[in-house]
């Protein structure tokens, strides 16, 4: 065998090994992806009207905030729908996007890291109550909300309401992802309301948040994002 063929057999042969592990990695890739892909179209939280959206959308004061009576019992008897925000910034020191997570100081998940969010007022749309959620927990005004990430059925065993004979609640909560507008800054001016000790931000990784040891919630949420769009947290490199 000449030395030219013997190039070309080796380029060859190291040709079809780099596809063939090209393509198991692009398998796996998908497997993995299609185990946590769930997120909706861009720009749509699946809201659906029969009637005037102007009148269905419209919520009471009365509807807003209950009688502690009422709610506790609607916590503890009922499923309740909150949604949890994704709030996205990009990182001008690490040039990376970063989400932030909430300290919470009142049940369920007290003293957990976890994402912003609340109930889901009668009348409101998911982007609806994530952009007011952003508002009232972080102070964050120039945020918008790009899409439902996926959904997730929660069970506590304790509750802000829990009574001597009935603990814990259920809630079904929608994730949507944030992002905050360019002319926000770096997003430092973060204002907790009540419900929140203290913030901080972390990568869009979800190996890095299983490092650190984050809620599975958090890193479930991770997952989604990452599912559909492998590029989306990842370091930007400038031109």
């Amino acid at each position: 065998m000449s030395n030219r063929t013997a190039v070309a057999v080796s380029f060859t042969l190291g040709f079809t090994v780099a596809s063939l592990f090209r393509y198991i990695e692009n398998r796996r890739a998908k497997k993995k992806n299609r185990l946590n892909a769930g997120a909706g179209p861009e720009g749509t939280d699946f809201s659906l009207f029969w009637g005037p959206v102007e009148t269905l959308t419209q919520t009471p004061q009365s509807k807003k905030f209950l009688p502690s009576e009422v709610y506790s019992k609607l916590v503890r008897d009922c499923v309740v729908c909150c949604v949890d925000c994704v709030i996205v910034r990009h990182n001008p020191l690490t040039n990376r996007k970063e989400c932030l997570l909430l300290e919470r100081s009142t049940e369920p998940a007290k003293g957990l890291w976890w994402l912003p969010g609340g109930r889901l007022f009668k009348g409101e749309t998911f982007f609806d109550c994530a952009t007011r959620k952003a508002k009232e927990e972080t102070g964050l005004e120039d945020v918008t909300p790009i899409q439902v990430l996926g959904f997730y059925n929660t069970f506590f065993p304790t509750s802000a309401w829990d009574s001597k004979e009935e603990k814990g609640t259920q809630t079904v909560a929608p994730i949507i992802l944030m992002e905050i507008g360019e002319d926000s800054g770096d997003a430092s001016g973060i204002l907790l309301d009540k419900t929140s000790e203290r913030y901080r931000w972390i990568g869009l990784d979800p190996e890095e948040a299983i490092s650190n040891k984050e809620d599975k919630y958090v890193v479930g949420a991770l997952l989604r994002l990452q599912a559909w769009d492998l590029t989306y947290g990842k370091i930007r490199i400038e031109s």
